[in-house]
């Protein structure tokens, strides 16, 4: 998917590293303090391993990594392992992009639904995009800090 203001495609082994870096940022531009964003690297730690087994995607304009995503299974379903788009991208209507192409990915791939764990600041982007509210589970980074749960039909 492409026009003449950015391109997606699938992601390269060697960018995983400008990947995990885009994730801090673009988690990073909530306000979260210094501590709790340590605690959060290895969890937004892009791993080559996956990238080989599942559908990594990026969206950039002119050479500029701006956003990417990654597909991983859930107990039922598949869901968004990673959604970051670049703060200075935010709003540009790249992540509704970036979105319907994970959903279309997702769909390809034969599933009827796409899982998303949100940021709390997030979580408003999704429901706006379709995704329908179906819970919370506990942060990997703070166990007490809930996240939403979304789930967007895809068929």
């Amino acid at each position: 998917m492409s026009d003449a203001a950015f391109t997606i495609r699938k992601a390269r082994l060697s960018e995983a590293d400008a990947l995990s870096e885009l994730a801090v940022r673009s988690k990073a531009h909530w306000g979260y303090d210094a501590a709790f964003m340590a605690r959060c690297r290895e969890a937004l730690r892009v791993d080559t391993a996956a990238m080989r087994l599942f559908p990594y995607y990026v969206v950039e304009r002119d050479g500029a990594l701006l956003g990417f995503y990654g597909l991983e299974p859930e107990a039922d379903q598949i869901g968004l392992a990673f959604f970051f788009v670049a703060p200075e991208a935010i709003g540009s209507g790249l992540g509704r992009a970036l979105l319907d192409h994970a959903k279309e990915t997702a769909r390809t791939e034969g599933y009827d639904e796409l899982i998303a764990i949100a940021d709390p600041n997030a979580a408003s982007f999704y429901e706006k995009m379709g995704g329908r509210p179906a819970g919370a589970t506990p942060s990997e980074v703070d166990p007490a800090r809930p996240l939403p749960v979304l789930r967007f039909p895809l068929v």
